[in-house]
């Protein structure tokens, strides 16, 4: 929770007004504070015990799917995100929330015994992909 209201008051803060103004940070913002509150209102008893399993890291896996959902297919015209990018944040997009559909049924046990390795993935791939896409395309530059 601290580390998610640094990220918002840091984003706030000190970016430049057209980061800050962008949709899709926006959404990510909301998707985040939702899941931020959810695991509050559990750990303040607030959650039906009935849900109760499913309000700490599913939250989550809703947040970077939808939220690399929106990533790729915002402003698709936009120049600002390569294609190549796009398909990626795509498609881990909708790899995460078919692991959080399946988390609920087939996959429950894959996912529950697997969800810190699930999630570093899951935020590693995306990420991973900007860099060395970066990394390339200044190589070819020089």
């Amino acid at each position: 929770m601290v580390l998610t209201v640094g990220i918002v008051f840091f984003g706030v803060t000190y970016t430049t007004p057209t980061v800050r103004r962008n949709r899709v940070w926006l959404v990510w913002g909301v998707l985040n504070v939702a899941a931020t509150v959810i695991n509050v209102a559990a750990l303040a008893d607030l959650v039906p015990s009935a849900m109760l399993q499913y309000a700490y890291w599913h939250p989550w896996l809703a947040v970077l799917g939808i939220g690399y959902l929106v990533t790729a297919l915002y402003n698709w015209e936009s120049p600002q995100i390569r294609h190549q990018e796009r398909v990626v944040y795509a498609a881990t997009g909708v790899v995460t929330l078919g692991l959080l559909a399946g988390s609920l049924g087939p996959l429950r046990a894959f996912v529950t015994l697997n969800i810190f390795a699930i999630g570093a993935v899951v935020h590693l791939v995306p990420i991973g992909h900007d860099v060395l896409a970066d990394a390339v395309l200044i190589a070819r530059r020089q």
